[in-house]
Parts: structure tokens; sequence; C-alpha cells
């Protein structure tokens, strides 16, 4: 047994983030395509809970009745709704559907079995920071979950979410309740600390869970991280740079668990091939100006008196060659090149956008250096307005997928989605895919890490047996119009886990 695919995508009209039941027992009357439907719902309406300690619940009822109530504050009633305004056309669910659909099986079940349980209401509960610091995080991956359970087309999921408030504590009383609900599978918590608090309890109650944290550490006994792991990053990054003959690297990394991971990583994948970290560097990222520590890693001094004592002994010389020669070095700071001819640097974000103008500012060429980076740079959609950048190398999910989820997601909620907001709407369609099987959740660990994996918009991904994944990277490179894959992500996982 496997994993399913990705459902092929069902016909879904578009949505702002407001979830009034008035406006949905519309949307779902407009989405049956019967007026009378209304009537129904609103008598069926004791099926959506909502309690005084902020859960939320999306009921998905029986026969293609959807109810949706979210209940997790005021910042989730905002935005008036108008599902007749989008509808997601024909290429949109082409693309979304999975590529490699022939060479992996489906689950089954037979007509009587579907019969017979197609009235059982099976839970998922979701942890998540709805509140505090990171509900803006929050909220979008719980708008890509809602948005992977309507495609899903499941009609007997009942979502019971809960906010965290994005700390260890709050997490733990969170995940009291949803074993109170009898929940089979947990998506979330979002944080490493959160999902940390709340392994004892779901450990005793046997209740699975996929976390968004990318942390390792905080993997094993029931629980699954589903973020995207620096460790392949590095990994794959430099064994494709190393086909390009790349084999010298420095590594520029913050003085933190990142980057003491990204050194630990680059080390190991170092001693394994036939690559050399000829320099290796911590910088303070709570630093306001990143200048020293780069200029000592482009080892930029060093050049800078090769680049006297060059020319000294050439005004020594004193004759036409050497004024040519001298003619020539006017212009340079340095002579020579450091001595690596890769820089990998993982970092994303503000760091990224500082360090890499930095370098070529203390004379590491681009045009001869290649800066290798991570899945973190997937966070800036405008990598290639930083010339610095153009011709960088970095690991991460081919976007392909990913493209056509990010503009069906911005139609249909009226915002751009956050880049690891996929991992929520592709970890949804992997919990239907869990629950909905006659086995359900009671050989959750059989099914969740099935050596063949899953196919989600990020790419294929499969969970190891110790609780953390494996992905099928790509390696893009940052060109003047944009990003392209120069080497794509495999299709399919080959090797058993």
């Amino acid at each position: 047994m496997i994993f399913n695919l990705i459902e092929p995508v069902i016909g879904l009209f578009a949505t702002t983030r407001s979830r009034s039941s008035s406006f949905l027992w519309l949307a779902l009357i407009f989405l049956s395509g019967c007026q009378s439907e209304h009537q129904k719902l609103s008598q069926e309406s004791n099926q959506i809970r909502s309690s005084a300690n902020s859960h939320a619940i999306v009921n998905k009822a029986v026969r293609k009745k959807s109810h949706l109530n979210t209940s997790v504050g005021a910042h989730h009633r905002k935005k008036k709704n108008n599902l007749d305004k989008y509808k997601l056309d024909t290429i949109e669910k082409d693309q979304l559907k999975a590529p490699a659909s022939q060479e992996i099986k489906s689950f089954t079940t037979d007509h009587k079995e579907s019969r017979h349980n197609e009235n059982i209401i099976k839970k998922i509960g979701v942890l998540l920071p709805l509140s505090q610091n990171s509900a803006g995080k929050g909220e979008a991956f719980l708008d890509a979950i809602q948005l992977a359970l309507f495609e899903a087309a499941n009609d007997d999921i009942e979502l019971i979410i809960v906010d965290t408030k994005g700390d260890p504590e709050s997490a733990a009383k969170a995940v009291g309740s949803l074993i109170k609900e009898e929940v089979k599978l947990i998506l979330g918590p979002f944080f490493s600390g959160s999902t940390e608090a709340i392994a004892p309890l779901t450990k005793a109650a046997q209740i699975p869970v996929i976390s968004f944290s990318n942390n390792t550490k905080v993997a094993g006994d029931g629980v699954y991280v589903f973020g995207f792991l620096p460790g392949q990053q590095i990994t794959r990054i430099l064994q494709y740079s190393l086909t390009r003959e790349y084999k010298r690297v420095g590594i520029l990394v913050p003085a933190n668990d990142f980057g003491q991971l990204s050194l630990s990583v680059a080390r190991n994948a170092s001693d394994r091939m036939d690559v050399q970290l000829v320099s290796e560097l911590f910088f303070n990222p709570n630093s306001s100006d990143f200048s020293n520590a780069v200029r000592e890693f482009a080892e930029y001094d060093s050049r800078n008196h090769k680049l006297k004592l060059q020319k000294k002994q050439l005004k020594r010389q004193s004759d036409e060659i050497a004024n040519t020669a001298l003619n020539r070095l006017s212009g340079l700071d340095t002579l020579g090149d450091p001595s690596f001819d890769a820089v990998l640097l993982p970092s994303g974000g503000a760091e990224l956008r500082i360090i890499a103008p930095l370098l070529a500012f203390y004379d590491v060429d681009p045009s001869r250096i290649r800066i290798l980076g991570s899945t973190l740079w997937d966070n800036d959609k405008n990598l290639n307005l930083e010339p610095a950048l153009i011709g960088g190398w970095y690991a991460a999910p081919s976007p392909e997928l990913r493209n056509a989820y990010e503009v069906k997601f911005e139609r249909i909620f009226g915002y751009s989605p956050p880049r690891l907001s996929s991992l929520a709407y592709d970890a949804m369609l992997l919990a239907v895919k869990l629950t909905s099987e006659k086995l359900g959740m009671n050989n959750s660990s059989t099914l969740i890490t099935d050596p063949r994996g899953f196919l989600g918009v990020d790419g294929i991904v499969r969970f190891l047996k110790n609780g953390t994944n494996e992905r099928g990277l790509a390696i893009l490179e940052v060109g003047p119009d944009g990003v392209k894959v120069i080497d794509k992500a495999p299709k399919l996982f080959v090797q058993s886990n």
C-alpha cells in the first residue's frame, strides 16, 4: 500500500477569507447548484461546533454538504466572500494532477465497505498559531488546509482547529482538547518547541502528528516533521555543484542552530564527496553590520596585500612590460580569487540580501565564484533584482506544480500565499488519504512511512521511520529574468527508506 497522489482537482469557486456562516450557506448553495439546499444546511447547523476555548471546526458533512464555521477570534471574520466571482479553469486542474500517476497505485476500498463507512465522520486535528505574533502565518496555513480539503472532495472529514498562540504551553493545552475529541491525526504545530511540548501527550494517546517544523530533533515516536530539511538541501546542492567541477567550497553561515547544522551537514557531505571545505566562517545574525565578517571570509586583506606587493615589484622593474602590467592592475583592489571557487550561503531573507552584495564589494566576483544556496532562497520572489545573486544556484522543490497552487490561492483568498503554506496544502491532502482508507489510522505508521511516498505541489516526499522526511529536490538558477530549473527533481523514489 502506498500514499495516493493528489486527487484530480474538482470544480472549485474562489473565495476570500471571510467565514461567516450565512455567506458559506450561499456559497454551498451555489456549489451544489440547488437553492433548496439552504434550508437543509440551516437545519444541519448543529453539526458545526465551536467552543469558548478557541476551537474552530470545518465540517465536510456526508454527501456533498459542506459546513464551515471558524471561531478562532475576530480576525477570521474579515472580508465578505463571493464564491461565484472566480472559478478554477481546466488548465489549473490539469497542472495540479500528479504526473507520476501511472507509476504509483492508489488505495482502494470495495463498494460494500464504502457504503458501510460513508456516514462515519473522521476527525483531523489542526494546531496552528492563530493569534499573537504568528497569527498571519497560521491563518495562511489554515486557508491552504481548507482549500485542500475542498479540493479533495471528501465528504466525511471534520477539522478541529485549535489556536496554539505560537507557544509550547498553549500548544500542550490545545492538544488536550484534540485528544478528548478523539481525532485520528494531527496537522501541526508550526514550531519545533510546540511540537516537542505535545509529543509526550500524542504518543500516549497514539495519535500521529504531522508537524510543519523542519527540526529533526523533534521527530520520532509518532511525530513526523514535514518541513523542508536543511540537510537534504545542502547535500543536494553540493552534489550538483561537484558535477560541475566546483570542488573548493567556502561556507558562510549564521552563528545559530541553523548555521551549526548547515556546517555539520556540509562537513559530512564533503567527507563522502570529492569536495573540500576550504573556508568556514560564522557571522552574528543579530549584528547590524556584516561587513567585517564578509571581509574576513572574502580574504580581502590578504589579497589586497598581495596586490600591493605585486605593484611594488613592478614599479621596481620600471620597464615597458612592467608599466603595462601596472596599468592593468590600477583599477583593482585585490589580486587573484579567494581560496574557494564556490560559496555555500544557505541563509535567506535579509541576511541573503545584505551578504550577497557585500561579497561582490569585497571582490568575490559572482562571474567566477558560484554562490550556492538553500530552499530559504525560495522565499524571495525577486532574487534576480540583486545583481550579486545572478548565476547563483540553490536546491528547492520544483516550482511547476506550486506555481499553479499559488495562482489559485491568490485568486481565491485575495492575497499571495507565504512560501511555506504549500506544506499545509500538501499535508491536508495527505491527511485525507491516510484517514480515507479501510485501515484508517489503525496502521498509520505503515501508511505514513510507505517508501514510495506521496506527490504534492512541492514534489515527491516520503516520511522515514525515524520521523524525518525525504524530498525530491530540483536545482534552480537565478537568472536576469527570474529563476529557472537547471536540474530536474526526481519524480519517483527508487530506494527503500
